[in-house]
C-alpha cells in the first residue's frame, strides 16, 4: 500500500505464497485492532476480524506482486502498520517492461483489482447458495454489498472479508500518494506535464488526504484513520517543500 518497509523483528511471521516471500510485522495486528476495535465483542470476533483484514490485505498485495512478477520483477510483500507493501529489487527495474507509465499504472491497479475480484467471487458464491443481498452505504457514499447470511461465525467472516476487500480497494484508489490511486494520478499528471506532474500530484495528495481526514473524523468520530490520512497529507507537504518547486508553498 504505502511507505517504506519496517525493520525486521524476531516477532515477524514469514512465509511464501505462490513463490512470493511474505513478511508480517507485529504492528500489522495492532493496525487491524485499531481499525476494528468497535466491532469486537469477544475473542472470536477479534479472530474473525483479524482473519478478514489479513486475507483482504494479503490478496490486495498479491495482486501487485503477481503483476510485478509478470513484468519480470522479483517481488516480496510486507504487511505492517500502514497495511501492506509490495516491493521489488530495484536492480532489475530498468530491465523490466513494467518500468514505463503503463506498466506502473497496471501494477497499481492490480492490488484493488485483486480485492474486487475476490469480493465478486464471494458475491457469486453467496448468491448461488441462495442467500439474499443488499447494498449498505458506507457513511454517505460507498456502496458495500451486504448479505443476509446465517447467524454464524462463518457468515461473519464472509461479511467482514467482503467489506475489507471492497473498502480497502476503494480507499487505495484515492488520489493520495503513495496509495495506488496517488501513484496512478502521478503517472497521468507526468504524462500531461512532465515538468509539473510531480508537484501537481503532491498538491492533489495534500488536498485529498486532508479532506478524507476531516470528513472521516466528523462523520465517524474515530481517530486512527484520520491520523493516517493526516500523516499522508503532512508527508506530501514535506516532500513538496523538499522538491523546492515554485508555487504557493
Amino acid at each position: 500500500m504505502l511507505l517504506g518497509e519496517p525493520p525486521r523483528t524476531q516477532a515477524d511471521l514469514n512465509f511464501s505464497l505462490l513463490g512470493i516471500p511474505v513478511r508480517v510485522h507485529p504492528l500489522f495486528w495492532l493496525m487491524a485492532l485499531l481499525l476494528g476495535y468497535h466491532i469486537m465483542s469477544d475473542a472470536a470476533s477479534v479472530l474473525i476480524w483479524f482473519a478478514a483484514v489479513f486475507i483482504g490485505v494479503l490478496v490486495h498485495e498479491m495482486g501487485h506482486a503477481l503483476t510485478m512478477r509478470a513484468y519480470g520483477y522479483y517481488p516480496w510483500i510486507t504487511l505492517y502498520s500502514f497495511g501492506g507493501l509490495a516491493s521489488y529489487d530495484q536492480r532489475y527495474a530498468s530491465r523490466s517492461t513494467g518500468s514505463g507509465p503503463l506498466g506502473q499504472v497496471l501494477i497499481s491497479l492490480a492490488g484493488p483489482g485483486a480485492g474486487f475480484l475476490l469480493a465478486a467471487l464471494l458475491l457469486l458464491g453467496i448468491v448461488a447458495a441462495g442467500y439474499g443481498k443488499a447494498l449498505y452505504f458506507f457513511g454517505t457514499g460507498m456502496p458495500i454489498p451486504r448479505f443476509f447470511l446465517p447467524d454464524s461465525r462463518q457468515g461473519d467472516l464472509l461479511d467482514q472479508l467482503l467489506f475489507v476487500c471492497v473498502a480497502w480497494g476503494v480507499l487505495n484508489l484515492l488520489p493520495i500518494y503513495p496509495l495506488d490511486g496517488g501513484q496512478i494520478a502521478r503517472e497521468v499528471l507526468l504524462q500531461l506535464n512532465s515538468r509539473e506532474g510531480i508537484r501537481r500530484s503532491m498538491q492533489l495528495s495534500i488536498f485529498a488526504a486532508a479532506a478524507v481526514a476531516i470528513f472521516w473524523f466528523f462523520q465517524w468520530k474515530t481517530f486512527f484513520v484520520p491520523l493516517m490520512f493526516g500523516y499522508l497529507a503532512y508527508s506530501n507537504f514535506i516532500a513538496l517543500k523538499a522538491y523546492g518547486f515554485r508555487g504557493p508553498w
